[in-house]
């Protein structure tokens, strides 16, 4: 669903103006499920195979980003009369998007692929962090990331505040580290122990991110300040809720096999949206453009996953998760 809002966003649709926030809500969830696994690998082993960490991210991530740069390489120079789609292409596949972005504006027709440089960079770094903490209490780790987490949004809002650039803030892993943290920190929070208060938390949080994305009319400077905060703690509140084993409302609407089906391929919808989207809305009514843009991208991406992801992912059970390595 966060990955709708961002394509509604940027197909222009009333009522989305906000959409940017579901790239937030993403980073939590990212912070949030990987924590998860290394904590628990390291648990269970009292280690963290990272080798094998790292190959399955690739195995996971590269391999549809590469089928989207490839066929953008091939289209782009026509749709978009640009000389620059090969050197795009190497900075997203690359992940460098993100300080690329910040800093030269670049690259354009792909500039949605910031994102994945941030995960990228996070991914790199964060089985060190949870090995290093490996023998601290959890109580302690959240300690540690909730503190972290208040420094990263320190660091921020006093970026913006300095340079008053919002792309120079926006864009870079130093500067959205925010939303990842305090996804690691509910990782390791105690479960909520009722259903009533998973539901109280899951609603309200819910009910702050629509009125985010309904707004919308959220100042750049603001949406790299006080929103981002906001968006973080209320995505980190449902992520606690939906993440507590309760049957609550929200859980179950989103346990509805299409839309499981949707978070599958999610990541690919992300990919092919962008491009298309910005070959599109310069020509056409926001409603229109979504219309042509999110049935597309989903069929896209339902040839990725189906094709290439789910093939990719069989073979990373069979050899990967059994491998010594």
């Amino acid at each position: 669903m966060a990955a709708l809002v961002v394509v509604a966003f940027h197909c222009r649709i009333p009522g989305a103006g906000g959409g940017f926030i579901g790239v937030d809500v993403f980073f939590v969830l990212s912070g949030f499920l990987i924590t998860s696994i290394l904590r628990q690998e390291l648990i269970e082993t009292s280690r963290i195979a990272l080798w094998r960490f790292y190959v399955r991210r690739a195995l996971r991530l590269w391999p549809p980003l590469v089928l989207m740069l490839g066929a953008y390489v091939a289209f782009a120079p026509a749709i978009f009369q640009t000389d620059d789609a090969f050197r795009d292409a190497a900075l997203a596949g690359l992940y460098l998007s993100d300080y690329a972005r910040a800093f030269w504006e670049v690259p354009d027709y792909l500039s949605h692929t910031w994102s994945l440089s941030v995960e990228e960079h996070f991914y790199m770094i964060w089985p060190v962090v949870i090995l290093l903490t490996g023998r601290q209490r959890d109580q302690t780790v959240v300690a540690i990331l909730i503190a972290l987490f208040v420094l990263a949004t320190a660091w921020r809002i006093a970026d913006a505040v300095i340079w008053q650039d919002w792309a120079r803030t926006y864009y870079r892993f130093d500067t959205r580290m925010s939303g990842l943290l305090i996804g690691a920190a509910v990782a390791l929070l105690p479960s909520l122990t009722t259903r009533r208060a998973a539901e109280i938390f899951g609603q309200s949080a819910l009910a702050v991110l629509v009125l985010a994305i309904v707004a919308g009319s959220w100042n750049k400077l603001s949406s790299v300040t006080w929103i981002g905060i906001v968006v973080d703690l209320a995505a980190a509140g449902l992520v606690w809720s939906l993440a507590s084993g309760h049957r609550t409302t929200i859980g179950i609407i989103l346990s509805v096999r299409p839309l499981v089906y949707l978070g599958l391929i999610s990541y690919s919808v992300y990919l092919w949206h962008y491009p298309i989207s910005r070959a599109v809305r310069g020509h056409l009514d926001p409603w229109a453009a979504g219309l042509i843009v999110i049935p597309l991208s989903i069929a896209l991406a339902m040839l990725s996953y189906e094709l290439i992801e789910r093939p990719l992912r069989a073979w990373r059970k069979g050899r990967i998760v059994t491998s010594p390595i």
